[in-house]
């Protein structure tokens, strides 16, 4: 062997000995940190438990007819402490690993897999994934889309509806994941996205004929404008939530959704025509599938298609007016916003 090869392994067995030593402390702090999540999330539960034994013992004496005015108003002191240590709790919790991924992320990723984003920085990153990914997937919908109204053949509108089913599929399990990582996506527009799965897999069974040919330029003109009013929205959704990050309102794990949020009533109001018009149309492919089902008998895609259809112009056209509503109860507290901005541009300007 020669001197310079015995140099090099030399050179490297050194190395080799310090990477041992640098595993073995990063397993050892690993097993620390597991241990500490451990610690932290039974005292968390503990924590939960003693106030909501509190918050009994605080009701009783509120209750009680004997309670003079002092402790009255000692007790209301102490149910706001209550209610701020309470709010502290979540979100330290938020900052733990889940223990519990819920039975659909079980059931497709298993038990023992935690989804748990630790850090504000991994959290941010995958829900910027999550927007990126729903905006290139809707891109090449579009694109054959296009391509399926150039060439009428069946096997291009069979790979369009394969793609959307695997796009709604995917949107099901990384929702469920944001979901568990603090974000607030209302349930209705998960079980939208579970909706849509089904039914675009309905349609893709759908065999050619008459009843398909017939509804195939609608359906293809429905896709062709959810799609672009989903860019048009993603765009300046997005732009809306940065501002709204900035300003210190936006939750860190709010993301862009087919329907109207509470957080887009501030300069998002233009949004909603198109969005009612894509609900509207909806509803308009529900009775058009509904006389279908009249004629083409022996095919349950048509009435099933139907019935989906119609649930979900429904659900959507109610969830987004029951937003709107509420919000503007409210109000949209654009004053408060505004004077924040301006505290915080202070703070930066000294």
């Amino acid at each position: 062997m020669s001197v310079t090869a015995e140099n090099e392994w030399k050179q490297l067995s050194d190395e080799f000995i310090k990477i041992e030593k640098n595993h073995e402390e990063y397993l050892k702090k690993m097993r620390e940190i597991r241990k500490s999540q451990d610690s932290c999330l039974k005292a968390v539960k503990h924590q939960y438990y003693m106030l909501g034994q509190l918050r009994d013992d605080i009701t009783k004496a509120e209750t009680s007819p004997n309670a003079s005015p002092s402790e009255r108003i000692k007790s209301a002191e102490l149910r706001q402490q209550a209610l701020e240590m309470r709010a502290r709790l979540y979100e330290m919790q938020n900052e733990l690993p889940v223990q519990n991924n819920g039975f659909y992320l079980n059931l497709i990723l298993g038990s023992n897999l935690n989804v748990s984003l630790l850090t504000g920085a991994e959290r941010y990153k995958y829900k910027q994934e999550y927007e990126n990914f729903k905006w290139k997937v809707t891109i090449l919908v579009l694109s054959v889309l296009l391509l399926s109204y150039v060439l009428p053949f069946r096997v291009i509108d069979s790979i369009g509806n394969f793609i959307m089913v695997w796009y709604y599929c995917t949107l099901t399990i990384r929702e469920s994941i944001l979901r568990i990582n603090g974000s607030k996506i209302k349930g209705w527009w998960v079980l939208h996205h579970y909706l849509s799965c089904v039914l675009c897999g309905i349609h893709l069974t759908w065999k050619d004929g008459p009843c398909y040919q017939e509804f195939r330029p609608q359906f293809i003109m429905f896709v062709a404008y959810i799609g672009l009013v989903q860019l048009m929205q993603g765009q300046y959704q997005s732009g809306c939530l940065r501002r709204l990050h900035a300003l210190g309102q936006g939750h860190q794990m709010d993301i862009t959704v087919e329907g109207f949020q509470s957080w887009m009533f501030k300069g998002l109001t233009f949004l909603l025509p198109f969005l009612m018009l894509g609900y509207i149309f909806q509803l308009y492919n529900a009775y058009t599938m509904f006389l279908l089902s009249q004629r083409c008998t022996g095919q349950w895609q048509v009435f099933a298609l139907a019935i989906l259809f119609a649930v979900i112009g429904v659900g959507n056209i109610w969830t987004t007016t029951l937003v709107i509503l509420k919000k503007l109860r409210e109000g949209t507290k654009s004053d408060q916003i505004t004077r924040k901005y301006r505290a915080k541009n202070d703070q930066k300007s000294e």
